[in-house]
């Protein structure tokens, strides 16, 4: 559900914020639209229960925003955004530059049609402390194998870290811009699943169910639960790839490679079912690409049924493994209390016992009888557990979802159908193994004029910072991993 606000001016527009944020409201985005040469808008996203609330404002390209982050502190990262890419900053809050893009100091890549407020970016300032022993570790952009950029830098007092600074963003790629460019919405379809190697189900699905909605088209059974198996797999194959990534960086070889191994399975699993080993290009508008069969659907039962105990003994091994236990229990802690200011998103509030799951609220899964997982004690633990019951929840949902196909085979006909999209805002939110993907959509003489999404990790690096504190940088990979958070969302 969307319910849209329009205010006249912006000191309206965060006096009505300040009080939603009294009514429980939860932030999700800030967002500017530049309309012309003279007016921008302002575009604020917020959510109660799993309902969209969005608040606009159309106002002069010379004013200077309201420092939202007063009010939800996860908005300083979209207030620097904003000033990143349009050069218009926020009010007492001027010099928090997000980012360094590898562009001229003056240039904002989105202000194309007016000018922007300030002459010349101004550099990032590293946090300083006033520690004489310090030691500044700095990780540079340039990572090994095909990781994106990112930049930390560690301020350490021999093993405890006072401090983390990180940088992401180092490549701007163009994607939004080239939605409000690009008129076949088949070749915006394709680039949707171009954005991050793993969540080509998710981003896709997201794009074309805003699509479909825009264009009133109605979706059959079938290519529902065609889409739920998709999105459960794509789950399955990035947790276990996540859970390896943390056995291996604790130096628990004995097993890492069976988790690789199961993981294997489904990989091929995904190439004999869906022709591609990472899902690409399945989903479509209205209906998908590849659908389900008979045969097909048999090969995923026997394939979860082959992996199903093999996953339970391999869990045991690791949760009873002491080594394990004492690498990841209480080891880089996020508190509820932190997760809630913060508005975190996704795996860490689960692991915080913030119940946050979108499919519980999904017409889609409505009847699975979906119960979100959530762990209490904030650590990396934690987090490796409820990736952990994610997988064997998956393996439910899918078993529901070919049971249920079972009455439907061949039930799908084939239409023509013209898309037909209608002019207003639209938003959607596919939950995935990052937790939500979210994306928002400004479609105008239908065509469409604005385009942005978010992955969680967007506002979830800013918590990684707070967890690092008094931990030691050989915790870092391990930690890093348990977050599995995005570099390549940043570079859009």
């Amino acid at each position: 559900m969307l319910e849209i606000k329009s205010f006249n001016n912006l000191e309206q527009i965060k006096k009505a914020i300040e009080l939603l944020k009294n009514d429980w409201y939860y932030f999700l985005w800030e967002f500017l639209r530049e309309i012309d040469s003279e007016n921008d808008e302002l575009i604020i996203v917020l959510t109660l229960d799993w309902k969209n609330l969005t608040l606009t404002c159309i106002h002069s390209n010379r004013e200077e925003l309201p420092k939202i982050s007063d009010i939800f502190y996860a908005a300083h990262l979209f207030e620097n955004e904003i000033y990143d890419f349009y050069g218009k900053p926020t009010k007492q809050a001027k010099n928090h530059i997000l980012r360094l893009h590898n562009h001229p100091k003056n240039y904002f890549p989105k202000r194309i049609l007016g000018k922007a407020i300030v002459e010349k970016k101004q550099e990032y300032i590293f946090t300083k402390t006033d520690f004489d022993w310090e030691v500044k570790v700095q990780v540079w952009p340039i990572h090994a194998g095909i990781i994106p950029p990112g930049h930390f830098r560690f301020t350490v007092d021999w093993e405890n870290t006072l401090n983390l600074d990180i940088q992401n963003g180092w490549v701007h790629r163009w994607v939004e811009q080239y939605f409000s460019l690009e008129k076949d919405l088949q070749k915006l379809l394709k680039t949707s699943w171009e954005i991050a190697w793993d969540s080509k189900v998710a981003t896709q699905l997201s794009f074309a169910k805003i699509i479909e909605k825009s264009a009133n088209l109605e979706i059959s059974e079938i290519t529902k639960l065609n889409r739920i198996i998709a999105l459960e797999l794509e789950r399955i194959y990035n947790h276990l790839w996540t859970i390896w990534a943390i056995i291996n960086d604790v130096w628990q070889w004995y097993i890492l490679n069976w988790f690789l191994e199961i993981r294997e399975e489904f990989l091929k699993l995904n190439k004999k079912v869906f022709s591609e080993r990472l899902l690409w290009w399945i989903i479509n508008f209205w209906k998908n690409n590849i659908n389900l069969t008979e045969k097909t659907a048999k090969k995923i039962l026997k394939t979860i049924e082959k992996n199903n105990d093999r996953f339970e003994n391999l869990l045991k091994i690791s949760i009873d493994s002491t080594w394990i236990y004492d690498r990841l229990s209480t080891t880089w802690i996020v508190f509820k209390e932190t997760s809630e200011t913060h508005s975190a998103l996704w795996l860490w509030a689960k692991a915080s016992w913030l119940k946050q799951d979108y499919r519980e609220f999904d017409k889609d899964y409505k009847d699975f009888n979906f119960e979100c997982i959530l762990w209490e004690n904030w650590d990396c633990f934690d987090r490796f557990n409820v990736r952990a019951e994610e997988i064997k929840q998956s393996f439910n949902i899918i078993k529901k979802s070919i049971k249920q196909l079972e009455k439907l085979w061949f039930t799908d006909k084939n239409k023509d159908f013209n898309i037909k999209l209608s002019d207003w805002y639209f938003i959607w939110r596919t939950e995935w193994h990052r937790w939500e993907n979210l994306q928002l959509v400004y479609i105008e003489n239908s065509e469409i004029k604005y385009y942005k999404f978010k992955d969680p990790s967007f506002v979830n690096w800013t918590l990684l910072e707070y967890a690092v504190l008094n931990n030691i940088i050989a915790d870092f990979p391990v930690c890093n991993k348990s977050f599995d958070m995005s570099y390549s969302w940043f570079d859009v």
